[in-house]
């Protein structure tokens, strides 16, 4: 599994469940102007999710269209072949989980370290 910042994931999983929906597949969507795929990059030690974009060619072959950057806070700051619209609203929706996961965690007990003398 890809590691990332917990809001990178939050987001990333949004883009997966689209691509679901579009193709059944956990890398594949269909844009605007044809059918892209996402290619994770290495992982990034400040929790940010990276990778390459390809978009499908007409004889089923396809080829670099650009990349992809969410930041370890979830923000989209690139995303070649979802729209503006999209982003926002995968982290908005990714915000919300965050919160949400937030509210409902239990509560840990604290106690005291024990020291030898």
């Amino acid at each position: 599994m890809y590691k990332c910042s917990a809001k990178a994931q939050l987001v990333l999983d949004q883009v997966i469940e689209r691509c679901k929906s579009d193709t059944q597949t956990d890398t594949t969507w269909n844009g605007k102007s044809g059918k892209y795929m996402m290619i994770p990059g290495r992982e990034n030690a400040d929790g940010r999710a990276t990778g390459v974009v390809h978009k499908y060619q007409p004889d089923g072959s396809h080829k670099l269209a650009g990349s992809y950057k969410i930041l370890a806070d979830g923000n989209i700051t690139r995303f070649t072949g979802l729209s503006k619209a999209d982003w926002n609203n995968y982290m908005s929706k990714a915000e919300a989980l965050y919160q949400e996961s937030l509210s409902t965690a239990p509560a840990q007990k604290t106690e005291a370290a024990k020291v030898a003398i």
